[in-house]
C-alpha cells in the first residue's frame, strides 16, 4: 500500500486528490474514507482538509474535548450532527482528553481503556432488558460548540441533539459567527424566545428544525417571522429562503404563530407540526398563503379537525407528501377532499386515527391512478397517479377491502408498510402481488390474521429490497418459500416474533438472498444454530444480524454465525452466548450485547 500511496502522490496534486476524496464521500463510503486517511500522512492531511461532513458524539465528561478535536482536524466541515446518541469507546476519548492537556484545554483526566460505551443507540430490548431508561451524562457545553463554530467557519448544517447543556449563549454564538448556515435543527433542549428571535437575525436559514424543546412559546415564532420581514425591508426578503420548518412543542398553544409563519414564509415547501395546540385558523392560514407546500405531517394537533384538510386540499395543490398521527378529529371526507384536489400526492401515512374507515382509502384508491376507464369498478380517475408510498399504522378500521383498492389503483406503489392494522389478512396481501410489480419495500407488521396463503403472489414483486414481517405469527417456513425463490434482490428481512419460520427457511434463506445485508431474527424459538450455519455460508454480504432471545440458539451457533461474512459488523444476541473467541472482538453492552467487527 505504501508504495502504491508514493505512484499516486508523484502523479496527483493536492485539489485532484481531494475530489477523489470527495467522490469517495459522495458513494457512501466513510470507512473507506477514514482507510485512505490512514494510508500515509499526506493523505491524512488531505483528506482532513477536505472533508465536508461529519456526526460527532458527545456523550460523556469529553464531549467538550471531542469538539475541540473534530474542529481542529477538521476546519473545512459543512454538515456537523452533534449527537447525544452516538457513543464512543472510551479508549478514543481518553486519548482526546490526554490531547487536550497537552494543548492546555482542560484538566479532566482520562478514563480507563476497561471501560466501553456504546456504539450506537440501545434497543427497546436492550434498554427492556436494563430496566433503566435513564440518558447518560454530557458536558457538551457552550464552550464545545463555541469552539467548534469557530473552527468550522464555513458551517452550512447543524444538528444539536439532546443539548441540554448549551444555553442562550451557545445559540449567540450560532447567529453571531453561522454565515453561512442555512439549516439548523434543535432536538432535545431549552430554546426560550429571545434565543430563537437572535438566531433570526443573524442566520440566512433556509431549513428550521425544532424538536422536543422546552420554553419556546408563540411569541418567539411571531418574533422569528417579524424579523425576517424587516429583513425584507432592507436586504431583502429571507421568507424566500425558508422552505423547511419543524416545530415540536407543547408549548405553542395558539393559532397566531403558525399564522405568522404562513403569512410570512409564504414559499414553505415542508412543514412538520408535533404536539401543537392550535386550531383550524391556524391550518387555513397555511392551505390560503403556502401554496407550494409540498410536504405535510400533522402529530397529536387533537385540535384540528377536517376543516384544516379541506384547506389543505383546496390551497396546496403541489403537495406530494401527507403524514397525519395521531390526530382524533380527521374523518374520511377531508381525504377524499385530498385525494380529489392533491394530485401530486406520493406519499400517505395514516396512523393512530381511529375514526378514519376503509371510505377513506378507497377514495385514494380511485383518484390515486392513471386514467383507464370511467366506467371501472374503482372509478377510475384522473389524479394522484405518482403515488409511490403508503404508510397504515394503528389503524383498527382499515380493512382488506380498502388496501385491494389501493394496490389495483395505485400501481406505481414502491412503499408499502401495513403496521398493527389487525382487520387486514391474506385478500389485500394477494391485490397487492397481483398488482404492485414495483414494489421495492414491503412491512408487515403484526398482522395475526396473514397466514401463507396471502403471501402467495408477493413473489410476483421481483424487485422487492426489503421484506418485514415481524409479528406475523401465521406465517411459516412454507409461505416464505416462493419469495426467496424469486425475489433475488432483497437486503433487507425481518422474520422476528414468528414462531413458525426455522431453520428451513434459513436455508433457503442462504441459498436465495446472496444480497442480503441485514438480517432480523429477534425471539424466534424455532431457530437454531443449524440454521445460523446456513446462513453463514450462503450470505457473505451480510453486515447486520439479530438472534436475541432465540431459545435454540447457543455460542456454537453465534460463532458459525460470526465466522460468515467477511462485511459482517454487528449481531444482536444475549450476553450469555457470546462465544469466549469473540470476547475479544466486541464492546459489551450490558445485556444483551452486541459485537462488532471490524
Amino acid at each position: 500500500m505504501a508504495s502504491a500511496a508514493g505512484l499516486v502522490n508523484a502523479a496527483l496534486p493536492d485539489d485532484l486528490l481531494a475530489e477523489v476524496f470527495r467522490r469517495v464521500a459522495a458513494a457512501g463510503g466513510k470507512a473507506d474514507l477514514d482507510s485512505c486517511a490512514l494510508v500515509c500522512s499526506r493523505w491524512r492531511g488531505v483528506e482532513r482538509a477536505s472533508r465536508r461532513a461529519a456526526r460527532v458524539p458527545v456523550d460523556g465528561p469529553d464531549g467538550d474535548v471531542v469538539a475541540r478535536c473534530v474542529a481542529d482536524r477538521f476546519p473545512r466541515l459543512a454538515d456537523v450532527f452533534l449527537d447525544h446518541g452516538l457513543y464512543i469507546a472510551a479508549g478514543a476519548s481518553a486519548g482526546a482528553a490526554e490531547r487536550s492537556r497537552a494543548y492546555g484545554w482542560d484538566n479532566e483526566s482520562p478514563k480507563s481503556d476497561e471501560q466501553h460505551m456504546q456504539c450506537s443507540t440501545p434497543s427497546e430490548d436492550t434498554q427492556e432488558e436494563n430496566g433503566s431508561d435513564s440518558v447518560n451524562p454530557t458536558s457538551f457545553t457552550d464552550a464545545g460548540l463555541l469552539h467548534l463554530i469557530e473552527g468550522c467557519k464555513g458551517l452550512e448544517k447543524l444538528t444539536l441533539n439532546w443539548f441540554l447543556h448549551i444555553s442562550e449563549k451557545g445559540l449567540v454564538g450560532i447567529a453571531n459567527r453561522c454565515r453561512n448556515l442555512q439549516s439548523l435543527a434543535l432536538s432535545g433542549g431549552y430554546v426560550q424566545n429571545h434565543g430563537l428571535i437572535t438566531l433570526a437575525e443573524g442566520c440566512n436559514l433556509s431549513e428550521l428544525k425544532l424538536c422536543g424543546v422546552q420554553e419556546l412559546t408563540d411569541k418567539g415564532l411571531v418574533e422569528f417571522v417579524k424579523i425576517r420581514n424587516r429583513s425584507l425591508d432592507a436586504i431583502g426578503t429571507y421568507c424566500h429562503n425558508l422552505e423547511v420548518l419543524s416545530v415540536e412543542s407543547k408549548h405553542v398553544n395558539e393559532n397566531k404563530g403558525i399564522i405568522s409563519v404562513a403569512k410570512g414564509c409564504q414559499y414553505l415547501k415542508s412543514l412538520k407540526m408535533v404536539w401543537l395546540g392550535v386550531g383550524d385558523e391556524a391550518l387555513e392560514a397555511v392551505g390560503s398563503s403556502c401554496s407550494a407546500l409540498e410536504n405535510l405531517s400533522l402529530d397529536n394537533l387533537n385540535k384540528c379537525s377536517d376543516r384544516s384538510l379541506f384547506s389543505i386540499a383546496n390551497g396546496c395543490k403541489q403537495l406530494k407528501s401527507l403524514i397525519i398521527k395521531s390526530s382524533v378529529k380527521f374523518t374520511d371526507r377531508s381525504i377524499e377532499r385530498v385525494s380529489q384536489n392533491c394530485k401530486m400526492l406520493q406519499h400517505m401515512e395514516i396512523n393512530m386515527c381511529h375514526i378514519m374507515e376503509t371510505a377513506a382509502l378507497e377514495h385514494i384508491g380511485q383518484r390515486c391512478i392513471l386514467w383507464i376507464d370511467n366506467n371501472a369498478f374503482l372509478g377510475f380517475g384522473r389524479c394522484c397517479f405518482l403515488l409511490k408510498s403508503v404508510c397504515l399504522a394503528n389503524c383498527c378500521k382499515i380493512s382488506d377491502e380498502a388496501i385491494s383498492h389501493i394496490a389495483q389503483g395505485c400501481k406505481n406503489l414502491r412503499e408499502l408498510s401495513i403496521i398493527s392494522c389487525p382487520q387486514i389478512g391474506d385478500e389485500a396481501l394477494l391485490s397487492v402481488g397481483e398488482n404492485c410489480k414495483e414494489l421495492r419495500e414491503l412491512t408487515l407488521h403484526g398482522l395475526g390474521r396473514l397466514n401463507d396463503t396471502g403471501l402467495a403472489t408477493v413473489d410476483q414483486c421481483r424487485f422487492l429490497e426489503k421484506f418485514d414481517i415481524c409479528g406475523c405469527n401465521q406465517i411459516t417456513d412454507y409461505g416464505l418459500t416462493t419469495i426467496i425463490r424469486e425475489c433475488h434482490d432483497l437486503v433487507h428481512l425481518n422474520i422476528s416474533d414468528t414462531k413458525k419460520i426455522g431453520d428451513t427457511t434459513l436455508a433457503k434463506v442462504g441459498e436465495g438472498f446472496r444480497k442480503l445485508k441485514h438480517l432480523m431474527m429477534l425471539r424466534c424459538d424455532a431457530i437454531s444454530d443449524v440454521g445460523l450455519e446456513d446462513i453463514a455460508r450462503g450470505c457473505l454480504q451480510l453486515e447486520a444480524c439479530g438472534v436475541f432471545r432465540c431459545s435454540q440458539v447457543t455460542p456454537a451457533g453465534v460463532a458459525a454465525l460470526a465466522g460468515g461474512s467477511s462485511r459482517l459488523q454487528r449481531i444482536i444476541v444475549e450476553k450469555c452466548k457470546v462465544p469466549e473467541e469473540a470476547t475479544g472482538k466486541c464492546r459489551m453492552i450490558n445485556d444483551p450485547i452486541l459485537i462488532s467487527y471490524y
